[in-house]
């Protein structure tokens, strides 16, 4: 039987150990809003593709960004082992209203929280994503490809150059689906952040 102490024996980056999966989710969205981390994903997985080294910022920041990834997959991974599911009855009339997916960052707008790549199942119930998640890959071979991807941004080589055939699209999606679907849990489960409450009076655009 495996132990829920995989996520450690796995690690790339993150090495702490969890005590609470939500506090992670609601820590990776403290440090990067939605839509930037959709956006880094986008950006790092077309530069492992290309034949260019991604430069948007410094290296360092990449790494970080793929170990605040890492801690999301590991808080993914604990909750799916819980079977957890949504506490929430949401029906289709309900898709569109901002409490269910707007974030508490002032200077995103409505548009930014929106998820785009979930299923309305997958809207009404976000737990369905880890599932798919991790019946896509398991949680040592997600870690091999986030290692992979990550070495392949910073180089001038291509994966395809070096050998190596991904289905990027497909990884591209399982990405985006999981930020969104942990973005949902985290608008609509965790209401502080180490204790500080979030700021739920912000304005939306």
């Amino acid at each position: 039987m495996k132990s829920a102490n995989d996520y450690l024996q796995t690690s790339l980056w993150y090495k702490e150990k969890i005590t609470d999966p939500y506090q992670v989710i609601a820590e990776f969205f403290c440090s990067g809003h939605l839509s930037a981390r959709r956006k880094c994903i986008k950006q790092a997985l077309n530069a492992a593709a290309g034949k260019f080294i991604w430069r948007k910022y410094n290296p360092g920041d990449l790494l970080y960004d793929f170990k605040m990834i890492e801690s999301v997959i590991n808080a993914a991974y604990l909750l799916n082992k819980e079977n957890k599911t949504s506490p929430l009855s949401i029906k289709k009339e309900d898709s569109f209203n901002p409490n269910l997916f707007c974030g508490w960052h002032v200077h995103s707008t409505q548009w930014d929280y929106f998820p785009r790549a979930l299923s309305f199942k997958e809207f009404a119930n976000p737990y369905i994503t880890f599932k798919r998640f991790f019946k896509y890959l398991s949680l040592p071979k997600w870690k091999l490809e986030l290692q992979d991807l990550l070495e392949y941004a910073l180089v001038e080589t291509s994966l395809s150059e070096a050998g190596i055939e991904k289905d990027m699209l497909s990884l591209y999606f399982h990405l985006s689906k999981l930020v969104e679907a942990a973005h949902l849990i985290d608008v609509r489960e965790v209401n502080h952040i180490r204790g500080i409450p979030k700021n739920r009076n912000k304005i939306v655009h």
